[in-house]
């Protein structure tokens, strides 16, 4: 048995390596899951780092142009939706400058109205020449007549969103049924939609192309692929720019390439015309950006020159078009401006237009270069780099040291990287990675523990680390009279304060694991501090989430006071720190604070490993609700009234009645004014109290005339309850309450 052990110690190594290979050729083969999320998830930063570091894909020679509707134009023509004749003079202007197809990656769903052929027609009796009379006398306000008239003989492509509810705007557009040869069979993995808008009938009629405008993005957000087919009805349709480049090469017919495995129809690709185009099982491309958008924004107005001109539809529209620039040119005409919507998330930047992806897709199908996409022998290349890396380990490391298994291993990750970047480099292809960089991750790692790491090392550093937890004010005391400490608790009044940071998802994923610990250290340093300044307690810290007590383990007969003024301290810290944030380039910290005030009970709890000096309790749960409820009505600082009651040094706002989640009885809820501004706001406080009695008195009618002249005053600290105030009162004006209404709002989230 001894031998038999010896044996198996012996080749310990190779068995942690052997399986750590295997597990890394499963999760490659793995496609659903979290695991497979989180691949997916890492693979696209790799992704997206190529894109930013290596040499952009060269792009075609096609002459491609955008036209943006961008805040320029919005500002010299007016706000969208424009007339329709807006459009039928920019078709004109780009045809007239030699434009020679004309994409829009705009919705024409809705007829616009002509209140003109409305009058005329009630007046048919009456106009000599009948209907075609009246026609004649509409038309100068038939802007989607004009419109039509000016894309038909044209070659104009039009946008269709398509839908996953059963809704159906319009007549099918017949021209992406007809677009789509070969077989009726079903492609299972390509999405399925059941619903569509298209542009109104008369517009379908005289363009010479539809496709759907859909992105399809990643689970970040961000577009790396785009689906050049989807389907509907059992049929497939293409997308804006695949259709775009169908009429732009003069092709009839699309035609899907596929092959069937274990009875399902997957695709490979598409022909059309001579033009093959790869695609993997769900009908999606690579999107081969070429770098960061040319557009200019409100968020972004210094972006860089990109790798298509814009041109501002206003520039066309007033008669300044360089017909050189547009000869021979394929425009896209698409929204730009920040508050459209169309501006999406991509690898190479955020505020990307949409109206851009769809142009980059077209230029990749107009290239004669090879585009990029992902392998079908990606598993098994994966695979047998694993086993040689396997190999190499198991041969080579157990013989290094420490700094040399470091070195070899570093020199593994490096290699895969390199043999990644080579082969987007040269032939555009996107081979995963993240396999087998946790493969030299995990073994070296291990390798290292084994030399390094000891069991009682570790145990003594655990210690070291959770004592730093025990808060310091119970440390002191317990050394100082020992006695006095009762370790059963004790039920005392009490003040808690509940902190959380507002967004802080988003700043998580925006910043990298060190990135954000750096950042919360810098965050929670000040703020433990203003908190300790006066005389509050740290109770824990969870993620983001601060929460402190005033009156335990030391005495403090004016705890309310004390945590009001500590959060006033916090916030202040926070407005320093937000200047030393700003000047970093690192996230904005805005927080929301709830304190309220009540009986507790306080002491030692826990069990025989762990223990923590902390507050339990109802008036301890509705801190913790008042701080959620903070971002609801746009305050940094919500009270209970139990604390309002116990710190009348300060001037409150009544922010509301609220019953809050888990509660059945009403509760009064304040904002505290900054000590800075009392006397100054004192006359606007009064009054706003004095309204919101009116609205608990359900004189809705009165107390919203005084919120009004209240917002007209300017002075009122906190904006954001006055629309919120507003809202109800004449909500409740048309509609009135029930007789028994006690003024309350119920919260049902947390």
């Amino acid at each position: 048995m001894n031998a038999l052990y010896r044996q198996l110690k012996h080749y310990r190594s190779h068995v942690v390596v052997f399986f750590t290979m295997v597990i890394c050729v499963l999760w490659q083969l793995n496609e659903s899951g979290i695991s497979a999320v989180l691949k997916h998830r890492l693979e696209a930063l790799v992704y997206d780092s190529k894109l930013r570091l290596l040499p952009p894909w060269p792009g075609s020679s096609a002459n491609i142009q955008i036209v943006a509707i961008d805040e320029k134009s919005l500002q010299e023509v007016g706000r969208m939706p424009w007339d329709r004749d807006r459009f039928a003079q920019l078709v004109n202007a780009l045809s007239e400058a030699g434009a020679a197809v004309i994409v829009f990656d705009v919705l024409f769903a809705e007829p616009q109205a002509n209140p003109v052929a409305d009058v005329l027609d009630s007046l048919t009796g009456e106009i000599s020449g009948g209907e075609a009379r009246i026609r004649q006398l509409s038309y100068p306000y038939d802007y989607d007549r004009q419109f039509a008239d000016a894309i038909k003989n044209k070659d104009v492509v039009l946008a269709t969103q398509l839908l996953h509810s059963p809704l159906r705007k319009n007549a099918f557009p017949s021209v992406i049924q007809r677009t789509v040869a070969g077989d009726e069979g079903v492609f299972s993995f390509i999405p399925e939609f059941s619903g569509f808008v298209s542009p109104t009938p008369v517009l379908v009629d005289a363009a010479t192309g539809q496709g759907f405008m859909n992105s399809l993005p990643d689970e970040d957000g961000s577009i790396r692929r785009t689906p050049l087919l989807l389907r509907i009805d059992n049929g497939l349709v293409p997308s804006l720019a695949l259709e775009a480049y169908r009429v732009y090469s003069l092709i009839d017919d699309i035609t899907p390439l596929w092959h069937e495995s274990s009875g399902v129809r997957l695709i490979e690709g598409i022909n059309i015309g001579h033009r093959y185009v790869h695609t993997d099982k769900y009908g999606q491309m690579l999107v081969p950006y070429q770098g960061p958008t040319g557009v200019q924004t409100l968020a972004s107005p210094s972006a860089p020159s990109g790798p298509y001109p814009y041109t501002s539809a206003s520039t066309i529209l007033n008669g300044k078009v360089n017909a050189s620039q547009f000869d021979q040119s394929i425009v896209f005409v698409g929204a730009t401006a920040t508050g459209l919507g169309d501006l999406q998330v991509t690898p190479v930047g955020i505020n990307y237009p949409g109206v851009e992806v769809h142009a980059t897709v077209f230029d990749a199908l107009m290239s004669e270069h090879a585009l990029p996409y992902k392998p079908d022998w990606e598993d098994g290349a994966v695979a047998l780099l694993l086993l040689v890396f396997g190999l190499l380990v198991i041969i080579i490391l157990p013989r290094l040291g420490s700094w040399l298994t470091i070195a070899v291993s570093a020199a593994l990750i490096l290699s895969t990287l390199l043999l990644s970047a080579l082969l987007w480099s040269y032939a555009y292809l996107d081979v995963a990675v993240i396999p087998i960089l946790f493969f030299s991750l995990v073994v070296t790692t291990y390798f290292i523990a084994r030399g390094f790491i000891s069991e009682s090392a570790t145990r003594t550093r655990i210690k070291f680390m959770f004592d730093q937890y025990v808060p310091p004010a119970h440390i002191d005391k317990m050394l100082a009279e020992p006695e006095a400490v009762s370790l059963r608790g004790e039920r005392k009044e009490l003040t808690v304060l509940f902190s959380d940071i507002r967004s802080f998802t988003s700043i998580s994923e925006e910043l990298s694991a060190q990135q954000l610990k750096d950042w919360l250290n810098q965050y929670f340093s000040p703020i433990t501090e203003a908190i300790l300044a006066n005389g509050g307690t740290i109770d824990k810290y969870v993620g983001d989430m601060v929460m402190a007590f005033w009156g335990a383990p030391l005495e403090d007969k004016h705890h309310a006071r004390h945590a009001i003024d500590g959060a006033f301290a916090m916030l202040d810290a926070i407005e320093a720190l937000n200047e030393q944030f700003f000047k970093a380039r690192q996230p904005y910290v805005e927080v929301g604070i709830g304190i309220n005030s009540g009986e507790m009970n306080v002491g030692d709890m826990g069990s025989n490993f762990r223990r923590a000096y902390t507050v339990l309790g109802d008036a301890v749960n509705l801190g913790s609700r008042l701080e959620s409820l903070t971002k609801f009505y746009g305050v940094s600082i919500l009270l209970g009234e139990a604390t309002a009651a116990l710190a009348p040094e300060y001037d409150y706002l009544i922010v509301d009645k609220v019953k809050v989640k888990g509660k059945t009885q009403p509760v009064n809820i304040y904002a505290p004014v900054p000590p800075s501004r009392q006397a100054a706001l004192k006359p606007v406080t009064e009054k706003y109290n004095a309204t919101m009695q009116r609205y608990f008195d359900r004189e809705f009618g009165p107390a919203r005339a005084a919120i009004l002249e209240i917002k007209l005053d300017g002075r009122f600290p906190y904006p954001d309850l006055l629309p919120l105030v507003t809202k109800r009162c004449h909500l409740f004006a048309t509609n009135p309450p029930p007789r028994d209404w006690d003024g309350s709002y119920t919260h049902t989230q947390k």
